[in-house]
């Protein structure tokens, strides 16, 4: 877990890393992502503003983009106003029926949707801190479930 603002440890204001098996995360890449992302791209789903996931374009698009606008606009003496809108913690929000339902229409076949929801439902998370893997651990229960992907999940981004 990582602090969003440094120095200030608030429960609510700790961001979760979750490490996934590289194979579990390809597997989930090849079978789930690249068929979305073509689905997304070829009915023109995806907003021009997002540039992750998708082929055409660059992570560090956004970065060179922002420092040329600002660059642009301190040379000719301009005015800017900029507005950046951050999804927080959406991946972790998407309510897992609801994703598989949406799934299933798009054509993703019904065993791999399965072999998803048993991954998220079954998983099980420990919290990896400098003195090393804590004893407590937490996992999707009926009483506190936990939502979506997590963050840093191959299929994150596009659901």
């Amino acid at each position: 877990m990582l602090e969003k603002d440094p120095g200030q440890p608030k429960q609510h204001r700790l961001r979760i890393v979750a490490l996934l098996e590289s194979d579990y995360t390809q597997s989930q890449r090849k079978l789930v992502a690249q068929r979305l992302t073509h689905h997304l791209e070829d009915f023109h789903m995806i907003p021009e503003m997002q540039y992750g996931s998708q082929h055409s374009k660059m992570c560090i698009n956004p970065v060179l983009n922002k420092v040329l606008s600002y660059d642009l606009i301190r040379q000719t003496k301009g005015n800017g106003a900029f507005i950046e809108n951050y999804a927080v913690g959406c991946c972790d929000r998407l309510v897992n029926s609801l994703v598989f339902l949406k799934l299933h229409h798009l054509g993703i076949p019904i065993t791999v949707l399965q072999s998803i929801q048993n991954s998220w439902n079954q998983a099980c998370h420990h919290i990896k801190t400098k003195y090393g893997y804590s004893s407590c651990t937490y996992s999707n229960t009926a009483f506190q479930p936990l939502f979506g992907p997590g963050q840093g999940s191959t299929t994150g981004p596009n659901l």
